[in-house]
C-alpha cells in the first residue's frame, strides 16, 4: 500500500457525474493497484501563488478501472478547480478512526428523522475527512442526501481527535440537537454525600471574562464547589437560548432525595428572569450531609418519576447524574463505608427507565483516582493520615459507566473542573444523543463501463461570451443584495437573517458551471449560502404537519414572510432534493414534476443535456436573479415596514424596538 502513487504525468484522471460508487470524495482506482479501501490525499495545485492544497479523499479498489485511470467526482474537481491536465498527485495516506463522531443535528430534522438517515446511510462507514484545524471551514458529511456538519471527534479516552480521520465500522455516531433547535427536559441528581465535601479538585484559570463565585481562588476546591460552577455554567448557556420549551429539574441526593427546583416535587420552565435566579439560588443551596450512603436507585426512580409525570410531550428525556461514584457492595451486610443502597438494582432500573419511558441518561463523575492520589499524598503531614485511603473517599465511577452503558449510551465523563464545566456548558446549548454505529452496507455500483473508461472523456462546448459576462453581473447583485439584507437586519431586528458565509463558498458562486454535474456542485454550494444559513423561522414555512404556519406567531417582522416563503426561495431546496435523492421512487414523483418546472422555466427544457453549457449556465442565471429579486424585497421590508402591533417595545436599546426572539451563535 506504501507504494500506491499516481500523478498528471503516469495517470489519466476521469470525471463523473450522477449518483454512484464515485461522488462526494470518494474516487475509484484499479483494484490491480490498491488492494483495500483506503485513505488518502489528492494534492491539487494551488491558486493566487498560494502553495498546494491537500484534499482528503476515499480510495475505492474497483475491478473495472484500469491501472493508468483514476475516475474522480466532476464536482470534487470543479470544488477546488482542477483540470484532469493539471499538475495533481494522489497517495494513499493513514487515518485515525475515531471512537466518536459527533453530528450536529441539521435544520428541520427531529432527531427520529436524522438517526434514521445515518443509520441507513450506506456509505458512511470508511468515509474519509479532516477536522479539528481552527483555520478550517465547517466539515460535512453527505448522509443519504442529508448534509451533517461535524462538531467534534473523539477518541476512548474522549479527547479530542484532529488530522485525517476515517469514520470506521465500530465508530459510535452521535447527534448534536442545538438548544435554540429542540426541547430537552432535563433532571440533575446532584450527589451530596459526605465524599463531596473532599477538596481534591484543582481549581483553574478563569477567562477574563468570567466572575468567579468566591471572592478568592485557592489552589483546590471541594467536589461539590466544582458541581456548583459547573451547574452555573449550564445555566450561562442555556439562558442565552429562546428556543422550544425546555423543563428542568434539580435533585440533591445521598441515602434520601430532596427537591431544590422547583422547591416542590415537579419540573418548571427556565425561561424567565424569575426562574433563572430561582434556580441559582437552588444551586447555591446544594451542601453535603454526612453519612447514611448513597442511594442511586431511589434518585433514579424519582427522576424518571418527574419527567413522566411533568416533561413536555415531544421533548427529549434526560437524566445527568453527577457523583464522585460509591462503593458498591453487593450485599447489605458487606456494606462498609460510603455505599450503594436502595432495594433495586440501579443499573437495572436504569436499563427499565431507558426501554419503557425513551429516558436517556448522561453520568459525570467529579474526581478521578489520580487527581485524588495527589491530594491524599500532599496530606501525608496530617497526624490521621494513612498510607490507604478509606474507600469511601476515593472516586469510582464503574457503576456511572454501567448506567450510561444501558440508557443510551450518550456520554459518561469523568474529571476535574474543566470537564465538569465543558460538559454542563454543552448541555446548556443543546443535548446529544447516541444514534449507533454506521451501516455496513453494499457499495454502490461504478457509474461507467469499462469501455466509457478507455476513451477520453468529451470536451464540452463553451457558452456564449455575453452570457458569462450576464452570469458575472448577476453575482455582483446578488451579493450585494445579500449583504445589504444583513445590515438592515441586524439594525432592525439586532441579528442577520443570513449567517456569515465563509470566503471560499461566495468565490465559488462566481464561477459559471460548465455541465450536470457542474451544476449540481454549486447548487450544494448556493443552498448552504441562501437556506441553510438562513435564519431558523424563515427557513420553515411549514410546520412539521405540512401545516403552514402563522408568520405573526414565529416572525420578529412578519411581513418578512412574504419575501422568503414563496416559490422563489424553495427553489434551491427543491433541486437539491431533485439532485440528491432517488428519483425513482414514487414517493418523489411530485417534487420531481416540480424540480422539473424550475429546470423548464429558466432553460425551456425540462431535461438539458449533461454537457449542454449554456443551459446549465441559463439555470444558474435565472436562479440568482430570483435570489436577488427576493433578498431586495426583504431589504424593503426591513427599511420600511411598520412594527408589529403584537410585539413587545421593550427590547434592547438599539435593536429598533424589536423584541429579540433569537440570536444566532457562531
Amino acid at each position: 500500500m506504501t507504494g500506491f502513487k499516481h500523478s498528471a504525468a503516469d495517470t489519466r484522471l476521469v470525471t463523473v457525474g450522477g449518483v454512484g460508487l464515485v461522488g462526494d470524495n470518494r474516487l475509484a482506482v484499479a483494484a490491480s493497484r490498491l488492494a483495500a479501501d483506503s485513505a488518502g490525499v489528492l494534492q491539487v495545485p494551488g491558486t493566487d501563488g498560494r502553495p498546494a492544497r491537500l484534499v482528503a479523499v476515499r480510495l475505492l479498489p474497483t475491478p473495472a478501472v484500469p491501472a493508468d485511470v483514476v475516475v474522480a467526482p466532476a464536482s470534487l474537481l470543479q470544488e477546488h478547480r482542477l483540470s484532469p491536465d493539471e499538475h495533481w498527485e494522489l497517495t494513499v495516506a493513514d487515518a485515525a478512526t475515531p471512537a466518536v463522531l459527533e453530528l450536529e443535528l441539521p435544520s428541520g430534522a427531529s432527531m427520529e428523522e436524522a438517526t434514521a438517515l445515518l443509520l441507513r446511510a450506506p456509505l458512511l462507514s470508511g468515509h474519509v475527512l479532516t477536522h479539528g484545524f481552527e483555520t478550517s471551514p465547517d466539515v460535512w458529511i453527505d448522509a443519504s442526501g442529508t448534509l451533517f456538519r461535524v462538531r467534534q471527534a473523539l477518541d476512548h479516552g474522549g479527547q479530542t481527535m484532529r488530522g485525517l480521520l476515517r469514520v470506521g465500522p465500530e465508530t459510535q455516531l452521535t447527534l448534536f440537537a442545538p438548544g435554540e433547535r429542540g426541547g430537552v427536559d432535563i433532571v440533575v441528581l446532584a450527589d451530596c454525600s459526605g465524599s463531596m465535601s473532599i477538596d481534591d479538585i484543582p481549581s483553574v484559570q478563569r477567562d477574563a471574562g468570567r466572575v468567579l463565585s468566591r471572592l478568592r481562588q485557592p489552589s483546590t476546591m471541594t467536589r461539590m464547589e466544582a458541581l456548583k460552577d459547573a451547574l452555573g455554567a449550564m445555566i450561562d448557556t442555556r439562558t442565552r437560548y429562546e428556543g422550544l420549551g425546555t423543563r428542568f429539574a434539580l435533585v440533591s441526593f445521598d441515602h434520601e432525595h430532596e427537591p431544590m427546583f422547583p422547591r416542590r416535587w415537579g419540573m418548571e420552565e427556565v425561561a424567565d428572569a424569575r426562574s433563572v435566579q430561582q434556580l441559582r439560588e437552588a444551586v447555591s443551596l446544594l451542601n453535603c450531609f454526612r453519612g447514611g450512603g448513597t442511594d442511586i436507585g431511589k434518585a433514579l426512580h424519582k427522576s424518571g418519576e418527574l419527567l413522566h409525570r411533568y416533561g413536555t410531550p415531544g421533548n427529549e428525556r434526560l437524566v445527568v447524574l453527577v457523583s464522585d461514584g460509591a462503593h458498591f457492595a453487593p450485599l447489605p451486610d458487606e456494606r462498609s463505608g460510603e455505599s450503594v443502597s436502595g432495594t433495586q438494582d440501579p443499573v437495572s432500573l436504569m436499563e427499565d427507565l431507558h426501554a419503557g419511558l425513551g429516558i436517556r441518561l448522561h453520568a459525570v463523575g467529579i474526581s478521578d483516582e489520580p487527581l485524588f492520589d495527589r491530594w491524599w499524598q500532599a496530606r501525608r503531614h496530617h497526624p490521621d493520615w494513612t498510607p490507604q485511603a478509606h474507600e469511601s473517599m476515593v472516586p469510582n465511577h464503574r457503576m456511572l459507566g454501567e448506567l450510561v452503558a444501558v440508557a443510551g449510551g450518550d456520554r459518561h465523563r469523568i474529571g476535574g473542573l474543566d470537564v465538569l464545566e465543558e460538559y454542563f456548558a454543552e448541555l446548556g446549548s443543546g443535548v446529544v444523543r447516541a444514534v449507533g454505529r454506521p451501516a455496513r452496507l453494499r457499495l454502490p455500483a461504478l457509474q461507467v463501463t469499462p469501455e466509457e473508461l478507455a476513451a477520453q472523456p468529451p470536451r464540452q462546448s463553451p457558452a456564449d461570451p455575453r452570457q458569462r459576462r450576464m452570469y458575472e453581473v448577476a453575482v455582483d447583485e446578488v451579493l450585494l443584495a445579500y449583504s445589504r439584507v444583513c445590515e438592515a437586519s441586524i439594525a432592525r431586528l439586532g441579528y442577520a437573517l443570513l449567517r456569515a458565509s465563509p470566503p471560499s463558498d461566495l468565490s465559488r458562486l462566481r464561477q459559471p458551471c460548465t455541465d450536470r454535474a457542474d451544476f449540481i456542485a454549486w447548487l450544494s454550494v448556493a443552498y448552504q449560502v441562501f437556506n441553510e444559513r438562513l435564519h431558523e423561522e424563515l427557513r420553515r414555512p411549514f410546520d412539521r404537519a405540512g401545516r403552514p404556519r402563522d408568520p405573526e406567531k414565529v416572525l420578529d417582522l412578519p411581513q418578512l414572510a412574504t419575501a422568503f416563503w414563496n416559490d422563489r426561495m424553495s427553489q434551491l431546496h427543491e433541486l437539491r432534493n431533485f439532485y440528491h435523492h432517488d428519483r425513482a421512487q414514487d414517493k418523489h414523483a411530485e417534487h420531481n414534476r416540480i424540480a422539473g418546472g424550475i429546470i423548464q422555466r429558466h432553460t425551456g427544457s425540462y431535461a438539458p443535456l449533461e454537457t449542454d453549457t449554456a443551459a446549465w449556465q441559463s439555470l444558474q442565471l435565472g436562479l440568482l436573479r430570483d435570489l436577488t429579486a427576493l433578498l431586495n424585497e426583504a431589504h424593503t421590508t426591513l427599511d420600511t415596514a411598520p412594527e408589529p402591533a403584537t410585539k413587545s417595545t421593550e427590547g434592547p436599546a438599539g435593536t429598533g424596538g424589536v423584541r429579540l426572539k433569537a440570536q444566532w451563535h457562531d
